[in-house]
């Protein structure tokens, strides 16, 4: 597969062209998308700026003929090319999984966006002057391997059932690699997760709130770095059914993790004697916030208060960077972010992908001015 092919797979799943005069093709919409993630730009000002759209609602318009499951299973498609190419799926090497959700600011007035529009904004100030957000889930490769790539990745609505989320992308990435491990930091603490992990008999750590008193009698019993594990049981309200739920639970007093104490909480289905078993396990989830770091360094801005194009542009950052990682796995690890920004917009513009608008009246004023002769 080339690599224009490879980069005009996710629209082009979603995206019929029709036959018409100077129609707007999946390439012009990929490669308008491209520059808008790659410079943090608007939508619109990049559909000006590279010179093939005339203005965002264009692809607007297409991307909302789409429902979100569409865009969702379009991703999973995307993913699965991604690691036949790779040929990560034949290593038949078991990864750690790492699950977490990130919030995007929005600055709009809620009251301008549809009555079924407005179950996607959480209330909340995540950044100044905006006191609504959207929130996405994702999925992410966070062990020590190359391929840390973006698995999947939903947008949750207000008073969502997050286990049932998780239960759904789970059952997706179990087909796809063979996952030694699950990791959840405290956001995910509930016993409905722990009773859809164990409907899914995978196994998991999941970084338990302290919340209640229950814990305290076993900490005030253990020295520094020792660890006590217990079994508990609770029960799973839903659909006014009471469903019995247990897990273990391991318990770590002020454990020395770079410099920062603290005491640890896991709800996990893993055994071991040895507290720094759980902890440095635990730890590789938070290659999930590098990923995030890295997404907010390309990431697309729009007004839009449709969610549907809110998370399409969400998994459209999250596909560019699973195209700069699997390019690294091809030239190598000093490619990094921003020689890849650099690389991108060269290559599209060497492949017709965009044309920068100016661009013929810029390279004649360069031209003049770096043939200047600097006179001291």
């Amino acid at each position: 597969m080339k690599k224009r092919e490879l980069i005009q797979q996710f629209t082009s799943q979603l995206i019929v062209e029709k036959k018409r005069k100077n129609k707007v093709t999946n390439a012009n919409i990929t490669s308008s998308l491209i520059t808008s993630a790659v410079n943090l730009a608007f939508v619109n000002e990049s559909c000006q700026s590279s010179g093939k759209i005339s203005k965002s609602q264009v692809i607007y318009r297409k991307i909302n003929e789409h429902t979100k499951d569409e865009i969702s299973k379009c991703f999973n498609n995307i993913t699965i090319r991604f690691f036949k190419i790779l040929k990560i799926i034949s290593r038949n090497r078991k990864l750690i999984v790492s699950f977490d959700t990130t919030k995007e600011a929005f600055y709009g007035k809620p009251n301008k966006a549809k009555p079924e529009d407005r179950l996607y904004l959480h209330p909340g100030s995540i950044a100044k002057e905006s006191y609504f957000y959207y929130e996405f889930m994702t999925s992410s490769i966070t062990c020590n391997v190359k391929e840390k790539f973006i698995l999947n990745g939903l947008i949750v609505p207000r008073g969502f059932y997050m286990e049932d989320y998780v239960y759904r992308m789970i059952s997706f990435i179990k087909q796809l690699i063979p996952v030694e491990l699950f990791l959840f930091d405290r956001g995910f603490g509930s016993w409905g997760m722990i009773y859809r992990l164990k409907e899914l008999k995978v196994n998991y750590i999941v970084f338990w709130k302290k919340q209640g008193n229950w814990y305290k009698k076993y900490l005030s019993g253990l020295e520094n770095k020792e660890m006590k594990l217990i079994k508990r049981t609770n029960k799973y309200n839903r659909n006014k059914t009471c469903y019995p739920v247990s897990s273990n639970f391991v318990i770590i007093k002020q454990y020395n993790s770079k410099n920062f104490i603290f005491d640890w909480i896991f709800a996990t289905n893993l055994t071991s004697k040895l507290s720094s078993f759980y902890i440095k396990r635990y730890k590789k989830r938070w290659g999930i916030e590098t990923t995030y770091r890295v997404i907010d360094k390309i990431r697309i801005y729009t007004t839009s208060t449709n969610p549907t194009i809110r998370y399409f542009l969400f998994m459209f950052t999250c596909f560019v960077h699973n195209i700069w990682k699997f390019f690294q796995m091809q030239i190598g690890t000093d490619l990094t972010l921003s020689n890849f920004k650099t690389n991108m917009i060269i290559f599209m513009t060497e492949t017709g992908m965009i044309y920068p608008k100016h661009y013929d009246y810029f390279k004649n004023a360069a031209s003049k001015l770096f043939n200047l002769k600097m006179v001291l």
